[in-house]
């Protein structure tokens, strides 16, 4: 039955490879008139499945894409291989979006790119990515380079946008039964924890030499204070993420290990985002946690590297650094120094012999995680000096963005670096 199915999406291939050009020459006729693009999904990744999707769509309906004053329609389409069959569901049943079968578009796609634009070029006014505003526009698209579905939201356009995804009510109860199942009610409270590992690129791709990513990877270890604190405060904690496959058999109390359980799917790995008794996510900064942005969730993120990723477009988003540890100068090194020796976006390994990346201590993710509960639950204390600090580090940080790595430059800084961890690293602001 598959390989019928294989066979016959080839068949249909062939055929829209033989219709094409005549296709593609109407679709470049109306262009004036109603503009058609499209756009292949990253649907092999997770986190750039769904933010840059979503991020595209709140861009849309802020009317920050490019020509959108003109009419238009916009065709989405995923590649053979796609990393979560919820998210993919989703997706196409939504009323953002508009999704074509793969053997449609990627014949057509290909024609026009690697055919018609040898001939008559289009200067690839046909593809989603050549989004941004006149204005905004980087250098390098003058020349027909384009901009793809990005995942960073110059316009800070997420956090003032509808939900764009949502479960049905069959869902929704089957969801709300399986967590139960699992040990979590619908009264009682519970903080995601997403433990980053090498496994799930290393299973999924393993001809590919993911090592460049190590240095991303978390252990449980860092968190067991903040385990500690969120038990007392009455959180339950799910541990997700392909790190946490390591602690299958560890038993502690409050601790739910969803990824190691018989209940993970790729329903659930969404749907438990989803709930209001789901407060808060505490991630290492790996593509789930962009599941936390389609239901407004606040994400603590810890150890961003590299140092020039953090999410600074949404008040969604609170982080930490690892830290950059130079071994010839036996220091860490300063945010000025990041950015002026240009390793602010090394993922780890190219430079293993001078820069050491140190993981952010369990107690500056204890102090983070209390500053986050305490916000969340209204109970912060203002203190001054912290406060500037934090917002002296935004300031600082987005004009290095801006000067080193404008392709990540937001309007305005709204994601922040916590208070407890300015304070405690100051040397960062030297």
């Amino acid at each position: 039955m598959i390989l019928n199915k294989i066979n016959f999406r080839n068949f249909l291939k062939v055929i829209v490879y033989l219709i094409s050009i005549p296709v593609l020459l109407l679709i470049r006729l109306i262009g004036p008139l109603y503009l058609i693009r499209w756009s292949c999904t990253q649907s092999t990744r997770i986190g750039h499945y769904v933010e840059n999707i979503q991020i595209y769509l709140a861009m849309k309906q802020q009317k920050k894409n490019f020509l959108s004053n003109r009419k238009y329609l916009d065709i989405f389409y995923d590649r053979t291989s796609v990393c979560n069959s919820q998210i993919q569901k989703m997706w196409r049943r939504s009323e953002h979006t508009l999704f074509l079968p793969n053997w449609i578009m990627d014949p057509l796609n290909n024609v026009n790119e690697y055919f018609l634009d040898k001939i008559i070029p289009s200067k690839r006014l046909h593809e989603i990515g050549y989004y941004y505003e006149p204005g905004k526009l980087f250098e390098n698209l003058e020349k027909g380079e384009v901009v793809p579905l990005t995942c960073v939201d110059t316009f800070n356009c997420l956090d003032k946008s509808e939900k764009l995804l949502e479960f049905t009510e069959s869902e929704k109860k089957k969801g709300i039964n399986l967590l139960r199942e699992m040990g979590i009610n619908t009264n009682e409270s519970y903080v995601i924890l997403v433990l980053r590992g090498e496994n799930f690129l290393k299973e999924k791709y393993p001809n590919v030499d993911w090592s460049r990513h190590s240095h991303r990877n978390t252990d449980l270890k860092f968190f067991t204070k903040t385990v500690e604190y969120l038990k007392k405060e009455n959180y339950k904690i799910v541990l997700i993420g392909s790190g946490a496959k390591a602690y299958a058999n560890t038993n502690i109390e409050n601790v739910i290990n969803y990824e190691a359980s018989k209940y993970k799917s790729d329903f659930l790995d969404i749907f438990i985002f989803s709930l209001d008794n789901c407060k808060f996510i505490i991630s290492s900064i790996t593509g789930i946690d962009s599941v936390a942005q389609l239901f407004h969730k606040h994400v603590l993120e810890i150890g961003v590297i590299p140092f020039s990723y953090a999410r600074t477009y949404s008040k969604y988003y609170s982080f930490i650094f690892k830290k950059y540890y130079s071994k010839t100068l036996d220091r860490f090194l300063t945010m000025e120094e990041i950015f002026n020796l240009n390793i602010h976006r090394i993922f780890g390994n190219q430079l293993n012999n001078e820069i050491e990346f140190i993981h952010p201590s369990p107690d500056e993710i204890l102090g983070s995680t209390k500053e986050l509960v305490h916000r969340l639950n209204n109970s912060s204390i203002s203190i001054i000096e912290p406060q500037k600090l934090q917002k002296d580090f935004g300031v600082k940080y987005s004009q290095y963005i801006n000067t080193f790595y404008p392709e990540r430059s937001t309007d305005k800084i709204c994601g922040y670096v916590t208070e407890d961890y300015i304070s405690k690293n100051q040397y960062l602001m030297k």
